[in-house]
């Protein structure tokens, strides 16, 4: 039986609709069905204590007439709470179950990037290596050591999905060894550079300069003493665009520019591409992945370079790092740029940590 503001006095304060108590699940939008949740009725009551020794939800067992009777005195309360106290208390505990708007400052070293790196991406700086056979008979082993870290932020905290502007440093070292001859190096590709990049919501940019350039390796050089060694080095400005369409899914585009160039190297670079990165099953788990990268640059004359992976990965939870394992196919335009006019097709298996 519903008590009236007659029956009971210290029902009028509570006569606002911000405050009447069947109001309580639209001020929590968090809870889908506040009926349902014990914790929240739970909380509600922890925090209320001795003043009120339970709060109703539409649903519960506890009725209007349980909760403010017709005596006019509050269940569990050995006096009648003013009203006041009573309206200060509902409001407090409104306040303190409403979801924390994320604040955002400046993190020095923060953690988590708000841009990552393309997983199927072969001059991305990470640590990774890849054994694989290609179509002339040979085996190679292309390692990678390198990675992308964050040095000031403005946005909030944390690795998992931050927002707002952060700038990073990256580098890496990409080397090929060729495992069928004392595992030489054949090539070594540098990279380093500096960006700019920023997140918010299922959106993602960046911009900023890198570096590349080849080398190729003296043990190739003496064994192949005819090869001419290319000078390839660019100096490049790079922009990208994110965006995940869902929680599992990712598609991006970028190009590069380069400003100063010699060699091989020309000037203009474009890659774009798709990842799928299912949820595990159980937390702590290792979940599926598929990656594809497309490339087209102007030294090539435009002609695509593939690479597609596909393997299972683990995902810290807190870090947000992922560390993968699976298979990798490419084919066209050597990613080894000192050799960028040869075609390669090839399949092995990788390892691979993306920070």
């Amino acid at each position: 039986m519903a008590v009236t503001s007659a029956q009971d006095p210290h029902r009028q304060s509570l006569a606002d609709p911000m405050l009447e108590y069947k109001e309580l699940p639209f001020l929590l939008p968090e809870v889908a069905d506040v009926s349902e949740s014990a914790e929240a009725s739970g909380f509600l009551n922890e925090v209320v204590g001795g003043g009120v020794a339970s709060i109703a939800f539409p649903g519960d067992a506890t009725s209007d007439a349980a909760l403010f009777p017709a005596t006019g005195s509050i269940v569990g309360s050995s006096t009648q709470l003013p009203p006041d106290a009573v309206e200060q208390t509902v409001i407090r505990t409104i306040s303190a179950v409403r979801p924390v708007i994320e604040e955002r400052d400046w993190h020095l070293l923060p953690d988590g990037l708000m841009y990552h790196a393309y997983l199927a991406g072969p001059q991305e700086p990470r640590i990774s290596a890849i054994l694989f056979g290609d179509d002339n008979g040979g085996y190679f082993w292309d390692a990678t050591l390198g990675g992308r870290v964050g040095i000031l932020r403005y946005g909030t905290e944390g690795a998992n999905d931050p927002k707002g502007f952060q700038w990073d440093l990256e580098g890496a070292v990409i080397t090929r060894l060729d495992l069928l001859n004392s595992e030489d190096v054949e090539s070594m590709d540098f990279r380093f550079g500096t960006e700019m990049t920023w997140a918010e919501g299922p959106w993602a940019m960046k911009f900023g300069y890198f570096h590349l350039s080849s080398h190729v390796g003296d043990e190739y050089l003496i064994n192949n003493p005819t090869f001419e060694r290319i000078n390839y080095v660019a100096e490049s400005l790079v922009y990208g665009v994110s965006y995940n369409p869902s929680t599992t899914t990712r598609v991006y585009g970028e190009v590069a520019g380069a400003v100063k160039k010699s060699g091989g190297a020309k000037r203009m670079q474009y890659q774009t591409g798709a990842e799928w990165t299912a949820k595990p099953r159980r937390p702590r788990g290792i979940a599926p992945f598929a990656a594809a990268n497309l490339a087209f640059h102007e030294s090539t004359e435009y002609h695509m370079a593939t690479t597609l992976q596909a393997g299972w990965c683990y995902q810290g939870p807190k870090s947000d790092r992922r560390l993968r394992f699976g298979m990798q196919y490419g084919d066209g335009p050597s990613s080894q740029f000192q050799f960028f006019k040869r075609n390669d097709e090839y399949l092995g298996f990788g390892i691979w940590f993306d920070y």
